[in-house]
């Protein structure tokens, strides 16, 4: 069960508001707003990623 860092207050997952902004999940407590996270929906189309020698 999630705890808000600003109003101390402990929710159920279901409980939580949730919203997308393109291409992030954005997680806000239900009592005063705060958010508690934000997550990518999407997984980027090219790996720029590289491995260094």
């Amino acid at each position: 069960m999630p705890t808000c860092r600003v109003c101390g207050a402990t929710h159920d997952a279901e409980d939580l508001v949730r919203h997308t902004r393109g291409e992030w999940l954005v997680v806000h407590c239900p009592d005063c707003h705060a958010g508690l996270g934000r997550y990518r929906t999407q997984t980027p189309a090219v790996d720029t990623m590289q491995e260094s020698a």
